[in-house]
């Protein structure tokens, strides 16, 4: 199906529903950014640490930029488990279900062990994928040097084609979560990257259709973010139910709770 179809059906099944979906779109924006702003204070504390014990080694800058890293891949995981309920609102909305701002912590309060390693699963290739441009932007903390810049430039932007590739394989993995719930983390991994096989580039190009959009909503301070947000949710929600077989997914996808 047309990009312009599923973001026109998107539209439609928004209808009526915008003020449920701004206001998940609001619960979901504080709650990740508390935890983003939390790993973010402990490790501001851990430097404050190492400068007040005088510790300024290289060795001690690459542990604190380790942590820093981990820290944050950390509150990524944990916002990834909100977005799983993000994926059970808005398949909701798009199979004809009223909406409820609670599903957003619908991966908390499901089997919340499962949902964290799939959450983990869907966040570590990008999380690996950065390292060496991380890696890289560390030596360049520490030494300026031109050289290490135009490494660290090149390599960002090829691990940021590679986090693309990894996160478009998996984006079908939440929604594949939380409409077959029988299914295992690793299993919901797997079922994504293979069918998005031959429809990277569609999603991709889905996702690319909304920069005008984000554009726009950004020079109304922010505040068009709230109705883009739920536009770009809702449209890739129906990328899933077109990618799956209408026969086991459309119209006939059931809340579980």
């Amino acid at each position: 199906m047309p990009s312009a179809v599923l973001k026109d059906n998107a539209k439609g099944f928004l209808n009526g529903k915008y003020g449920s979906a701004i206001g998940a779109t609001i619960v979901y924006a504080v709650f990740s950014n508390l935890l983003i702003n939390a790993a973010s204070i402990v490790t501001d504390w851990i430097k404050t640490l190492f400068v007040k014990s005088g510790t300024t080694s290289f060795g001690a800058v690459v542990t604190v930029f380790v942590l820093s890293y981990l820290l944050s891949g950390v509150a990524v995981v944990f916002s990834s488990v909100l977005m799983i309920g993000t994926s059970y609102y808005y398949l909701g909305i798009g199979t004809g279900h009223e909406p409820r701002v609670s599903d957003i912590f619908y991966g908390f309060r499901e089997d919340f062990g499962k949902n964290f390693k799939a959450a983990f699963g869907y966040t570590l290739p990008a999380l690996v994928s950065n390292i060496p441009a991380f890696v890289l932007y560390v030596i360049y903390d520490q030494t300026k040097s031109k050289s290490i810049l135009t490494a660290l430039i090149i390599t960002a932007i090829a691990c940021t084609a590679l986090y693309v590739f990894f996160d478009i394989s998996l984006k079908m993995t939440f929604y594949i979560l939380v409409d077959f719930p029988e299914l295992g983390a690793l299993e919901a991994l797997k079922s994504s990257w293979e069918k998005m096989n031959g429809h990277r580039m569609r999603l991709f190009l889905l996702e690319l259709s909304f920069i005008p959009y984000i554009l726009l909503a950004l020079l109304s301070f922010g505040l068009g973010i709230l109705w883009v947000y739920p536009y770009i949710q809702e449209s890739i929600a129906q990328f899933y139910l077109d990618l799956m077989n209408p026969k086991t997914v459309s119209g006939e996808w059931e809340r579980t709770v």
